[in-house]
């Protein structure tokens, strides 16, 4: 009876089992570490999952995974290094930046025969799902070349692009693009920019980029797909790492999913020698850590000669994450290679975190309560960087332009005044407060999809409109003709009985002189026997522009002189 039951619940599995392709293309760890719990997770739900990552798991006991690496492409990261630390670049250079950065790793990942076997299918493969990082459009190709639902995961915020692919408009002011260094409570001159950056990335998204990225991934997916746009605009939904504690509230819909702290992991002890360090530290320890892109054996050596004054001068001790012990000349600081981070910030010791300021770092500090000195150097961190210190756990640094002394004050600030530290608590409460865990949510939205044939009913109508529909430029066009027509009849109107009124004045006027005229009736005979107002009375009936009559008295010498003026009839 168990045998069976046990093999009913087998096939039970096997039938609601999927095959699902995976492929988060960036060669970034913080990247990585948001997608790896879910194709992780897919897998042990028994769904056949095939990842497509530079950062595999290895893990021979998920028996459902196949794993490609793609960590080549980690090769390319050191080529932009150089320029995380030169002056501070415009928003349109950044967009620049990472688009070229972004068409290189694309180009050498679809170059590589594992991306061309991808492609080639000469197995004729078929997927239920393909889950895709959010991010390079021209990736997003692999939707009609397996012709499945399509389901984007994203380790930032969307941007104004991205947001408007799921029909959602953002405001430039309440809510400004990640790739911007300023988040809330926008000067006038940060209106201006915000708005003409919106402006311009959505005429370049709709004039230039369509065309740009349909080019770019024709290349290697030929005419066999559409318009990327509209590959992107038919995501069945997009899972994002993002809460209202990293940006700010905003109007969104169904198929924006929000599943905050996804690379969040449960406490784990501390390797031996970092426990011990951190026991020993009961001065406080400040953990430095510029993550997985930023070098610190890149930095220019007066930066570094700034930094190492600093921590040499501070009380404190001092746990940097680095590859090469740079500050082995310091005795309160201890370098090591690679450390689990979370756990790290986590002991009670640890005062104060140094930080670049991604995502994800942000995220594990405000769950640890840690208050943050953040560096941003390039991307979404400046933007971060200014969330923090909006939200009061956090001071930054201009990385481009800073002395040792700045740098040794606000790191006294951040760990003497505790209003930093209470400030992470309450966040850390407010933000990660959710009735689902983010993995849970996750994965329930993805077999919702699967469940039903790619959740059509999620997508939002704008979608589907005509540009004039949803901005109602129609309906605003017919009131405004309406508008016009009843202004137009009011004014013929109006002039219309102005018309009247005067006809009707006048006659009046004439009425009134001909009834004066008859009760004073006198013959001018010097005007040869006209009628004239010019009467008995000796008095002369005169009207001025307001139709009153007056009289004015003459005598008898002046009514001898007086020529009278006749009235026409």
């Amino acid at each position: 009876m168990f045998r069976e039951i046990v093999f009913i619940m087998l096939i039970l599995t096997e039938a609601k089992a999927a095959k699902i392709l995976c492929i988060f293309m960036t060669p970034a760890y913080s990247h990585q570490s948001v997608f790896r719990p879910i194709w992780k997770e897919l897998s042990l739900r028994g769904h056949q999952v095939t990842v497509y990552t530079p950062n595999p798991i290895n893990d021979p006991s998920l028996t459902n995974l196949t794993e490609v690496d793609l960590g080549f492409s980690y090769k390319h990261i050191n080529k932009f290094t150089n320029v995380f630390f030169g002056k501070k670049r415009s928003p349109i250079e950044e967009l620049k930046m990472l688009g070229d950065f972004y068409a290189t790793v694309f180009d050498t990942q679809m170059s590589s025969p594992e991306m061309q076997q991808l492609l080639a299918n000469k197995n004729n493969e078929s997927y239920d799902l393909f889950l895709v990082e959010y991010l390079y459009l021209p990736m997003f190709g692999f939707k009609d070349v397996y012709k499945c639902p399509m389901v984007g995961i994203s380790s930032l915020p969307l941007s104004i692009r991205t947001q408007k692919m799921f029909g959602v408009s953002r405001h430039p002011v309440l809510n400004p693009d990640y790739l911007l260094s300023f988040s809330d409570n926008l000067s006038f001159k940060e209106r201006i920019i915000s708005t003409a950056y919106s402006l311009f990335v959505q005429a370049l998204s709709n004039v230039v980029a369509s065309n740009l990225y349909t080019k770019i991934a024709r290349k290697y997916f030929g005419e066999r797909i559409g318009d990327i746009y509209e590959i992107a605009k038919d995501a069945s939904l997009v899972l994002v790492n993002s809460n209202f504690a990293t940006t700010n509230i905003q109007p969104s819909v169904a198929a924006i999913v929000e599943v905050p702290g996804l690379h969040l992991q449960p406490p784990k002890s501390l390797p031996e020698d970092l426990q011990k360090f951190l026991d020993k530290s009961p001065e406080g320890v400040i953990y430095f850590s510029l993550g997985s892109n930023v070098e610190l054996r890149h930095v220019p050596d007066e930066s570094l000669k700034k930094i190492s004054g600093a921590f040499s001068d501070l009380p404190y001790k001092v746990l940097l994450k680095s590859d090469e012990d740079i500050f082995s000349h310091l005795s309160n600081v201890k370098t090591v290679g690679w450390l689990p981070q979370q756990d790290v910030l986590r002991h009670p010791n640890v005062k104060l975190f140094i930080s670049q300021g991604g995502l994800q770092s942000i995220d594990e500090a405000i769950t640890s309560e840690t208050p943050m000195l953040i560096v941003p150097f390039y991307g979404d961190q400046y933007f971060n960087a200014h969330k923090m210190v909006s939200n009061g756990i956090a001071l930054s640094v201009d990385f481009a332009d800073f002395s040792k002394e700045d740098l040794i004050d606000k790191i006294k600030m951040l760990i003497s005044d505790d209003k930093y530290k209470k400030t992470a608590a309450k966040l850390s409460s407010m933000a990660y407060d959710q009735p689902i865990a983010p993995l849970e949510k996750a994965i329930w939205w993805i077999e919702y999809v699967l469940k039903h044939d790619g959740a059509p009913h999620l997508r939002y109508k704008a979608l589907d409109m005509p540009f004039y529909q949803y901005y109602l430029l129609d309906v605003y066009l017919f009131f405004a003709v309406i508008i016009g027509v009843f202004a137009y009849v009011l004014f013929k109107f109006y002039r219309t009985i102005m018309a009247v009124y005067q006809f009707s004045s006048r006659i009046l006027l004439w009425i009134k002189n001909l009834h004066y005229c008859i009760e004073n009736t006198c013959y001018d005979y010097r005007n040869k026997g006209q009628l004239s107002p010019i009467c008995l009375c000796k008095g002369r009936l005169s009207y001025s522009r307001y139709i009153r009559y007056e009289y004015e008295s003459y005598s008898d010498d002046e009514y001898d002189r007086q020529v009278a003026e006749p009235i026409n009839i």
